[in-house]
């Protein structure tokens, strides 16, 4: 397992001084690349070969809020590669032990040359080393888009919506949907799925819903109506 120790700084938390959800992301997002980095495989190992891993899914379940200048540590640990996929636990601990949020994602390693998915390198599970699974609640099958989803005002992704890959970066996604989210509404549970990239120049189009179990939906599609991510939240 790979960890680092970190703070809830002043520019991670909501009104009410607790982490936000897009916070969350970008620390499990940080362990991931940071965990590949120390070991030799990361951005510098990638490039060259013309790979990239990209996010497929996110679960994340959060049993309670750090709040501001809370003291946590931030894990993770892969713990499956099958073809061209990796699957990859994530956690946010705090100062006393306690797991405050889980989390489960699926990544895609995609060859730059063509956009499509590459085969593993049958080197990198040995380095990365093997591991069970986190216990939790797995979610499976695809988020289901809301008969009464509404279309929204369309967002053109720019500059600041990229990542080093030159797409927008996954966060970014959690970040517009949750704009949608009612008053009030606090967050235990966040999926995400990403079906294609989105790049400079593109045009959002989000339609947003809600279930009967209170879920609410958001598909971020593109003005064909095709997916780029669908993001729910209970």
């Amino acid at each position: 397992m790979y960890s680092f120790d970190s703070r809830i700084g002043f520019s991670m938390v909501d009104a009410d001084e607790k982490i936000t959800i897009n916070s969350i992301v970008d620390f499990f997002q940080d362990a991931a690349t940071f965990h590949s980095e120390d070991l030799g495989v990361g951005y510098d190992y990638l490039l060259p070969r013309n790979l990239c891993w990209v996010i497929n899914t996110w679960q994340i379940d959060i049993l309670k809020y750090p709040k501001y200048l809370d003291r946590v540590k931030i894990t993770t640990i892969p713990y499956k590669f099958r073809g061209f996929l990796g699957y990859r636990n994530c956690s946010l601990v705090s100062e006393s032990g306690e797991i405050l949020v889980k989390a489960n994602s699926m990544w895609s390693l995609i060859d730059l040359r063509n956009m499509k998915p590459a085969i593993v390198p049958e080197e990198l599970p040995g380095i990365y080393g093997s591991a069970d699974p986190m216990e939790m609640d797995y979610q499976n099958g695809k988020i289901r888009i809301p008969e009464n989803a509404a279309d929204k005002e369309r967002v053109v992704v720019e500059k600041h919506f990229l990542d080093p890959n030159h797409h927008m970066n996954n966060g970014q996604y959690v970040n517009l949907a949750m704009e949608y989210l009612p008053e009030g509404f606090e967050i235990k549970r966040l999926r995400a799925e990403y079906r294609k990239q989105a790049f400079l120049g593109d045009v959002l189009c989000p339609k947003n819903g809600n279930t009967g179990d209170g879920k609410q939906i958001t598909s971020i599609n593109d003005t064909e109506g095709r997916a780029y991510s669908v993001i729910e939240f209970s």
